[in-house]
């Protein structure tokens, strides 16, 4: 059995859940070796109840851990996490896999019970956390696997873990029964062409950056409207001070729209005329940016991060991050040249195809847990 662990801030939900969940939820569709352990779950995904665990001791750990935040509190929240995973101890046989999300400590807290029960680890990051670990921790981070989402994260490990000399980068995907082109495209375009921000509502994410460029655009009489769709958190619409700053002052070319997940918000990629991520931080991939792809739409993204690896044979445009001249002038550009676009679309369509589909990443993930389960499949 593999046992898949999210965070504890990761509900196992399309709606409510965020990369991890969105990870599981594509790459380990009808694989009945696998158990998905949250905090919490419901049934958006379509698993069955079976290979669901939810984990009261998960959502404990959520608000013990905004406490136990310090380093120097690092050996209280490992004997709290082996404490929360003694239901998973009772039931780990010789052979299983315990593979685990973005949780450097979870490999830290549970490895001296893995080795006993001759259980093996794998540690799948898909941000920095690895950076977070003391170095005093890092021999003790003894797992038999480290998978990256990038080869940027790659990068940034390997002056500080040895582990990360024989890691794996397997990328993130999009779901082509869901993000797909638009079976019809208008002759020209829609009626007033639709600029894309699609992500967590968080000045990392560099919103204000969007917000800015519009403005500009605006100022120059650029026909375009933007649309913002996302929140502080996945799933749900609260606000923030940093978004309630942006509002008061939003130029009549922006809108926001309500958080949407699925369907609904492939369905907002579709009518889109570029998408546009604008991140101002390391970026670690940026899966937003592989469903404009995959629904064929051009991009304008900056380079920041794991961002660059996505577009490396086509797709998008890429900008200095923070910059809102650059971000307008690149999507002045395009949306004055429908021919550009139309060549940007095409180009990360098939990257897409070639790289990000589903299928493609679970062969990918196959191959690291056949070294123990050649059964997987």
């Amino acid at each position: 059995m593999i046992y898949h662990l999210l965070s504890e801030v990761e509900p196992f939900s399309e709606y409510h859940g965020g990369a991890l969940s969105r990870w599981a939820g594509n790459g380990l569709r009808g694989d009945e070796l696998s158990t998905i352990v949250c905090p919490w779950a419901d049934v958006t995904w379509g698993f069955p109840e079976h290979r669901v665990w939810s984990l009261a001791g998960l959502r404990n750990y959520a608000a013990w851990s905004r406490i136990l935040r310090p380093r120097s509190a690092i050996p209280l929240r490992l004997a709290l996490l082996r404490t929360v995973f003694e239901p998973l101890f009772a039931k780990l046989k010789r052979g299983d896999t315990v593979y685990i999300h973005n949780r450097p400590e979870v490999a830290l807290a549970l490895r001296s019970m893995c080795r006993r029960k001759g259980a093996h680890i794998v540690l799948h990051l898909q941000n920095s956390h690895l950076l977070t670990v003391p170095l005093r921790y890092q021999a003790l981070l003894d797992v038999d696997a480290m998978v990256f989402c990038s080869s940027f994260l790659k990068r940034e490990a390997l002056g500080y873990s040895e582990r990360a000399n024989t890691a794996v980068v397997i990328p993130n995907g999009a779901d082509e029964k869901c993000f797909f082109p638009a079976k019809t495209i208008p002759k020209g375009g829609p009626p007033k062409p639709v600029c894309l921000f699609v992500g967590r509502l968080v000045p990392e994410k560099g919103i204000h950056i969007f917000v800015e460029a519009l403005r500009l655009l605006l100022e120059k009489d650029v026909s375009v409207t933007g649309r913002i769709i996302g929140s502080t958190g996945f799933g749900h619409n609260r606000a923030s001070p940093y978004v309630d700053r942006i509002k008061t002052n939003l130029p009549t070319n922006v809108e926001f729209a309500e958080y949407l997940s699925g369907d609904r918000l492939a369905e907002e990629f579709r009518q889109a005329t570029i998408f546009c991520c604008p991140s101002v931080f390391n970026e670690p991939f940026g899966m937003v940016n592989v469903e404009a792809m995959a629904t064929r739409i051009s991009v304008v993204a900056s380079a920041v991060g794991g961002i660059p690896e996505i577009f490396q044979h086509g797709g998008g445009i890429l900008v200095r991050p923070g910059s809102a001249t650059a971000l307008a002038n690149a999507l002045e550009s395009l949306l004055e040249n429908p021919e550009k676009r139309e060549e940007l679309a095409e180009q990360g369509y098939k990257s897409y195809k070639s790289q990000f589909r589903w299928q493609q990443i679970r062969r990918q993930y196959l191959d690291v847990v056949r070294q123990w389960m050649p059964m997987a499949a």
